[in-house]
């Protein structure tokens, strides 16, 4: 069984029924509106938020409505903030595809991240709990915050592990979490157990991102070079922090460079060459794992084996992929 049937067979009924539901929440009576909500359903991803919440709340026999409306609302939420992302980094593609911003342009790139952000508030709003509606309210001051964190690194000369950590815990492993603790909220777990939840979901989020930061260092299918993608945008993820910031060499004026977006391709190359030739990789492989551990031995022991085996296939699927 490869991974990703062994994380849905627990949930596989749920999960055909929350499809079913999210991809009827993407229609409008409004022409403009409609042709945008489908360009953007024909680009859903794999949907891996919503899975975690249906696997918590399955650990409860609980899914019902309020579940479903949930995993739409954390969907909805990561798909509205990655368009956001994607216009305040210039970025033309996103999945293989054309971002929005590169399909129509930034304003209309911009007012549908802010539509589908109040869709996401309006299936929280359904779940009729009132600490949901607080909570993912909370995380989209988060995200943004992440994002002003993320661009603010960009006047930093020095690299720091601390705040790499403290960037993508406010950009991607708050969704995670959020996923993980609501859920079992809405399931009416105990404080502890929620609080158990959140913690895997957190650490799921970390390896996450990081895998991300990892896959920026493999070679292009265009180029047959790592792609930078990151650096070119200003962005020092782990891997090149922990090789420069553990070489004798003096880097600071790539750094600069970097940082200012005025790196001319050799820099971008010389330090995505060391990162890889350094360790970098290596260690940031080492810091998921590390993670992982964490995670699977902080789940909470009355879950079935069928289910503690689909979040460890969870936590193998999300550092093991190639994109």
């Amino acid at each position: 069984m490869d991974l990703r049937k062994q994380i849905c067979a627990p949930i596989e009924l749920e999960f055909q029924e929350f499809s079913k539901r999210y991809s009827r929440l993407f229609t409008s009576s409004n022409p403009g509106v409609d042709l945008l909500l489908k360009f953007l359903l024909e680009r859903k991803g794999k949907l891996m938020r919503p899975i975690l919440v249906l696997l918590v709340a399955k650990c409860y026999e609980n899914v019902s409505d309020s579940t479903y409306h949930l995993a739409s609302a954390v969907e909805l939420l990561h798909q509205g903030s990655l368009i956001h992302d994607d216009v305040v980094d210039e970025s033309d593609k996103r999945r293989g595809k054309k971002s929005a911003n590169a399909v129509y342009d930034n304003k209309m790139a911009v007012l549908l991240g802010d539509y589908i952000v109040s869709m996401a508030l309006r299936q929280i709003t359904a779940t009729a709990n009132v600490k949901s509606v607080d909570a993912l309210s909370t995380l989209i001051g988060t995200l943004s915050e992440g994002e002003i964190t993320q661009l603010n690194a960009l006047d930093e000369t020095t690299l720091s592990e601390d705040l790499y950590f403290d960037i993508i815990s406010k950009k991607t492993a708050i969704l995670f979490s959020s996923c993980t603790s609501l859920s079992a909220l809405l399931s009416g777990a105990s404080e502890q157990e929620i609080n158990a939840f959140r913690q895997f979901g957190h650490v799921a989020g970390l390896c996450f991102q990081i895998m991300d930061d990892i896959l920026d260092y493999h070679d292009s299918s265009e180029t047959g070079k790592p792609s930078g993608n990151d650096l070119k945008e200003g962005k020092f993820t782990l891997p090149a922090i922990y090789a420069l910031t553990h070489s004798d060499l003096d880097w600071s004026n790539h750094i600069r460079a970097i940082r200012s977006l005025e790196a001319i391709p050799n820099q971008i190359s010389e330090v995505t060459e060391y990162s890889v030739s350094n360790g970098g990789i290596e260690y940031a492989l080492s810091k998921m794992e590390e993670l992982k551990k964490q995670a699977i031995q902080g789940l909470p022991a009355f879950i079935s084996p069928e289910l503690r085996s689909a979040f460890i296939a969870y936590l193998e699927l999300i550092t093991n992929r190639s994109k």
